[in-house]
């Protein structure tokens, strides 16, 4: 769940908040309700055709999302000014729960092993980092996080992938990284950043 400007406190009462309208509806898997959303948008995307309508099932699960969604926001926001409180909470399955769930001095950590760990011979882009540096900046503003997220996922898949440049060195892309990391961290210390 992503709220600007909501502290891990208020995340964890929405994201609570969302898990009960799940139970009470008798989703034992929120999968089930997120695809019912996807299904809904899917169709709303391309023009609601007569052949694209989601089924009853999954119809009824997005509503449930919604609703989910909606919960999420009030408890998360709850006594919030009507001036800071967002539009909707931005509400998703993890798909690397360790990853997207770790809080900010972990998801440092995680990424700065990631770093040093890398050997520079992919052949494909790893989204572990980009995972991480979100993960790092969630309570950033949408903007600023973008780039500095941006600024970390690029210069790691530069060192991921330095093995098709073998003959550059690999130290100075490694840097890039940890230089990146380390804006983002310093832009995460800033009283504003929350």
């Amino acid at each position: 769940m992503r709220v600007k400007g909501a502290s891990g406190e208020e995340i964890l009462r929405g994201l609570l908040a969302a898990e009960a309208v799940l139970e009470r509806a008798g989703i034992t898997a929120s999968r089930q309700a997120a695809e019912g959303m996807f299904a809904l948008e899917g169709w709303d995307i391309s023009g609601f055709p007569d052949d694209g309508q989601p089924t009853e099932k999954e119809d009824k699960a997005a509503q449930i999302w919604m609703e989910a969604q909606l919960a999420a926001l009030e408890a998360c926001c709850a006594g919030w000014s009507a001036e800071k409180r967002p539009a909707a909470a931005d509400l998703e399955l993890p798909t690397d729960p360790e990853a997207q769930l770790a809080d900010r001095a972990i998801a440092l950590a995680k990424l700065r092993a990631l770093t040093e760990a890398e050997d520079g011979n992919g052949e494909f882009m790893d989204s572990a980092a980009g995972t991480l540096a979100w993960s790092v900046a969630a309570a950033l503003d949408e903007f600023l996080a973008r780039d500095l997220v941006s600024d970390v996922t690029v210069a790691f898949t530069t060192l991921a992938l330095a093995g098709f440049h073998p003959d550059e060195p690999i130290e100075p892309k490694r840097k890039a990284v940890l230089d990146a990391i380390e804006a983002l961290e310093k832009a995460i210390e800033k009283p504003t950043a929350q």
